[in-house]
């Protein structure tokens, strides 16, 4: 009978820790759910100031569209900036012929196998029709060959030439980039090749 007792009180003791246990569970859950709100309640009230003040400031503006004064001179600025986009634009030079005065520059010149080969570019001109030349002279000769050019978003390449060394005779040739369109021309500054 006194086991019995005993068992029927281990297991009140079970009943009643099971019964604490899942109280204070309870008790932490409703704590963390009620400061859980709070800080989403206060996080809300700071979205609402945000989209108040962005309201206020979308209304400012079309109030500022009404107002004839702040568009003209809105529109004044514009267009000041627009003149001094397009002067920057215009700082290529006129010849005397009216013509643009382009810029070449010889980017390599090179003795290579039976071959003298030559490149350049036009970085002051961007256009899509023009023709490079480049021209070999020593003494009384000259040796001239064209060059197609390849457009670039702002500026212009000429294609490489390559012209067989048996047209040269052995000496110092100067090398010069010339560049001619409907609108532009210019040469560049000599450059000098030995053939052997």
């Amino acid at each position: 009978m006194a086991k019995k007792q005993k068992n029927k009180t281990q297991n009140n003791y079970l009943l009643y820790l099971a019964i604490g246990v899942v109280s204070v569970a309870i008790a932490v859950f409703v704590v963390l759910a009620i400061i859980r709100n709070n800080q989403n309640a206060s996080t809300g009230e700071h979205d609402n100031v945000a989209d108040y003040n962005s309201a206020n400031e979308i209304l400012q503006s079309e109030e500022d569209l009404k107002d004839e004064d702040k568009v003209a001179q809105s529109s004044n600025n514009a267009k000041d900036r627009m003149e001094a986009d397009e002067s920057e634009k215009a700082t290529v030079e006129q010849n005397e012929s009216g013509l643009l005065i382009a810029e070449p520059e010889i980017s390599f010149v090179a003795s290579e196998d039976e071959y003298i080969v030559a490149g350049g570019s036009i970085p002051n001109i961007n256009e899509t029709s023009g023709t490079c030349t480049f021209v070999f002279e020593k003494g009384g000769e000259l040796i001239s060959q064209d060059s197609n050019i390849l457009p670039n978003p702002s500026y212009i390449s000429c294609e490489n030439v390559s012209i067989p060394k048996n047209k040269f005779s052995s000496g110092v040739w100067t090398v010069t980039l010339k560049y001619k369109s409907n609108t532009s021309e210019g040469a560049s500054e000599t450059q000098t090749i030995t053939v052997q």
